[in-house]
């Protein structure tokens, strides 16, 4: 063999070596994602090897169609989204695939329209790998995965379905959309399926015969999609994907009509953004259903938007302190996870656009607001301390301070390690011990603002006694703290400071 020929072979070699290096680094930088499902006890997700899985999600209606893959002169490429969400400890994003905005068109941001004549039945596919509206979706997410985020996405926003549509007159339609999209990706493990979308407009939600019957035949299609079925019969194996209900808001929830549907995994709420809410009412209803079931609050006081509730106020806007105790009183009342979000997300406001409620920040300049941060401390300070045995219970208390802005909201393990009790308004805190292992404790202030700890009383300080009082370090509105007090048998770290091992 020639030197030329030797140094050919030598570079194709050595070209390949470098691909395959390339791409073991890819792999290896690209999170595993598995499916989630609904724990043993009801209460909680997990991962398919049953992992604990706090839900920490973020609210983008409009991402899919008004998004771009790549910088753009109003905006960056989505990439930018998804890499700011998961560095805060976001794990999913909300999002409808098709969504038709008041007074628009469902058309994306390069003009791709997702379906033949409108006709739900025939998505409207190209031929190549960028031209069409499906191909964006595909890329978006495929970025979501990339970064460690599970989507749970929207059929479509079934308020934009009016009363009488082809789907509801002919279900057959609304299976064979479902159908697509679970075909489309069954092979993504990072997707949540969401039927529903704020049909609050009278005629349009599933308290009408028709329109339940259509919600159930896009599910079916989904799941038999995913499953490889193609048989409109109502026989789907529900096991294979994990779906909830995205309600109307005013503190409805799912489980208002749907509890009992098979294909219905957990409940999602909507509280709706305002400044006076008891999020934590509608949860513990929630938590009370038999059999049980997962909620959370998916939709709840948007940070930087005015109150949707015309008889408030429409000269400020919602606080990272109304997103804190949104947060906290849900997750303390049952909740599984929380769903956080920012006005200028909600529509994917571009540079130069405007949208209601107050939108008019490009939502690449909000991307670290204060609540973004701080709904991620509640993330770690859960996952600091056992799981499974999250239970509410407000009788630890010897007082709430009733259910205004004051609401004492309290949280324990059922196995007597700890509890935590939030205070909004750093209100003292008088809390029973009994439910607790003693006869010694150790007490802790989180402080939900920062994400820090402070051991009560000094590093080695314990409490004893049947009734603890403790004053936090601050009080008023906007001065909101939470109580940990851990049994000292079990040696915690401070909180939020580590995520422990799955505890059962």
């Amino acid at each position: 063999m020639g030197m030329k020929s030797f140094l050919a072979v030598t570079n194709i070699f050595g070209w390949f070596g470098t691909l395959l290096t390339w791409t073991a680094v890819a792999l290896a930088q690209e999170p595993r994602l598995e499916r989630l499902k609904v724990s043993e006890c009801g209460r909680f997700l997990v991962t398919e090897s049953g992992e604990p899985f706090f839900w920490l999600g973020d609210t983008c209606w409009h991402m899919f169609g008004k998004s771009v893959s790549e910088d753009a002169d109003n905006q960056p490429a989505v990439s930018v989204y998804f890499a700011n969400r998961a560095k805060k400890g976001f794990n999913v994003i909300q999002s409808v695939l098709v969504r038709t905005p008041i007074g628009g068109t469902p058309a994306n941001a390069y003009g791709h329209i997702p379906f033949e004549d409108g006709d739900f039945s025939r998505p409207r596919i190209g031929p190549g790998p960028n031209d069409d509206y499906w191909d964006h979706v595909d890329r978006v997410i495929a970025e979501a995965k990339r970064h460690g985020l599970y989507m749970a996405v929207l059929p479509i926003w079934l308020q934009d379905i009016p009363p009488g549509h082809p789907m509801e007159k002919e279900p057959s339609i609304a299976y064979r959309y479902g159908h697509f999209l679970g075909t489309r990706y069954r092979q993504e493990p990072h997707i949540i399926w969401v039927m529903g979308g704020d049909a609050y407009s009278k005629g349009r939600n599933v308290d009408v015969p028709s329109r339940l019957v259509m919600v159930r035949a896009m599910a079916e299609g989904i799941t038999d999609g995913v499953t490889g079925i193609d048989r409109f019969d109502g026989q789907a194996d529900w096991s294979k994907t994990l779906m909830t209900f995205h309600p109307p808001g005013g503190g409805r929830s799912s489980g208002e009509w749907l509890h009992h549907e098979d294909w219905l995994d957990f409940n999602m709420i909507q509280t709706t953004t305002r400044f006076r809410f008891a999020n934590w009412q509608t949860v513990l209803r929630e938590y009370g259903r038999t059999p049980p079931k997962p909620v959370l609050d998916a939709e709840v006081a948007y940070e930087g938007s005015l109150s949707l509730r015309k008889d408030e106020p429409q000269d400020i806007r919602i606080r990272p302190w109304d997103v804190r105790r949104a947060a906290y009183w849900a997750v303390f009342a049952g909740a599984c996870g929380h769903t956080y979000g920012h006005r200028s997300f909600i529509g994917w406001i571009r540079k130069g656009e405007t949208y209601r409620y107050g939108a008019y920040i490009p939502w690449y300049e909000v991307l670290d607001a204060p609540g973004a941060f701080q709904v991620g401390y509640l993330r770690r300070l859960i996952e600091s301390r056992p799981f499974f045995t999250r239970i509410p219970d407000q009788s630890v208390l010897l007082e709430d301070h009733g259910t205004g802005d004051a609401h004492l909201q309290a949280t324990r393990c059922s196995e007597g390690s700890y509890l935590m009790v939030y205070s909004p308004m750093g209100e003292p805190i008088r809390v029973r011990t009994d439910k607790l292992r003693g006869p010694r404790f150790r007490a802790w202030w989180f402080n939900p603002r920062t994400g820090s700890a402070e051991r009560i009383g000094g590093p080695r300080h314990e409490f004893e006694g049947e009734v603890l009082e403790f004053r936090c370090p601050s009080s008023g509105e906007q001065a909101d703290w939470v109580l940990v007090l851990d049994s000292s048998e079990y040696n915690f770290p401070a909180p939020g400071s580590s995520r422990l091992q799955k505890t059962r």
